[in-house]
């Protein structure tokens, strides 16, 4: 079972205001292709949830392709042929280190721009 855990700015982002040309499609695609809800939107923004992970998108003028945050999840893999299933071609799996724990990463870009981080601890025992 997929879980999203929660969501951390990479570089500069603001995860409250993901940036998106246009505003429908983008809530459509949050929606329809990673799950999200819909806490509130309004003409230039929304705020999405999925599990405990809360993000909003703005269209705020950024570059979209300037963007990009971390999804701490659980079921990796199953999220890895969710997107999969849908068209998006995440990356490869792989192995890297975060504060001196090993975890199972891959990248995924959104339609829109938005470079997308979703990694999962990995059980060493």
């Amino acid at each position: 079972m997929i879980e999203f855990l929660s969501v951390y700015p990479i570089g500069g982002t603001d995860v409250h205001a993901l940036p998106t040309k246009d505003i429908g499609p983008a809530i459509g695609y949050y929606a329809r292709v990673l799950g999200f809800s819909v806490v509130s939107k309004s003409k230039e923004t929304a705020v999405l949830q999925r599990d405990h992970a809360k993000i909003g998108i703005a269209k705020n003028g950024t570059d979209p392709e300037q963007a990009s945050c971390y999804f701490a999840v659980k079921g990796l893999d199953e999220l890895y042929e969710e997107l999969y299933a849908y068209g998006i071609e995440p990356s490869p799996i792989r192995i890297t280190e975060h504060e001196g724990k090993p975890q199972r990463i891959f990248f995924a870009k959104e339609p829109y721009g938005v470079c997308f981080c979703f990694g999962e601890a990995e059980n060493r025992e």
